[in-house]
């Protein structure tokens, strides 16, 4: 019982002193107003908007650059599918033409040159 007790008190220990670690890649706190997932150790950030959508990407806490950056975005809502090509926008942003609506689950696939694509899924 003695010795349950102390490995315990060690596991939790060691929990509190790796816990500042986590956030390693950058802060997961929207920096737009959107919903932002962690993938591949990049934050990306989506951000639905009236006239279409907008996702930021970033790479440890700093604005990751767009300009080579291909994607498309898929959204699932109300039995039906709509999609359009991502396209850069200047600095870390890029754009879509697409409406989300409230429910929505959204499937964002990125690619740059010389890497393997990424896909992140959104639920709104």
């Amino acid at each position: 019982m003695k010795n349950t007790l102390i490995t315990l008190a060690f596991i939790a220990l060691s929990t509190l002193f790796f816990a500042p670690f986590s956030q390693a890649h950058g802060d997961t706190k929207p920096v737009h107003g959107g919903v932002v997932k962690v993938e591949h150790e990049m934050v990306f950030e989506l951000v639905r908007g009236e006239t279409g959508a907008s996702l930021y990407l970033r790479d440890h806490g700093k604005p990751y650059p767009t300009a080579k950056v291909t994607g498309d975005i898929t959204v699932l809502a109300n039995g039906k599918k709509a999609g359009a090509t991502l396209t850069a926008a200047g600095d870390n942003k890029m754009t879509a033409d697409v409406a989300i609506p409230d429910g929505a689950k959204v499937l964002v696939k990125v690619k740059e040159s010389g890497h393997h694509s990424v896909t992140v899924r959104f639920t709104f």
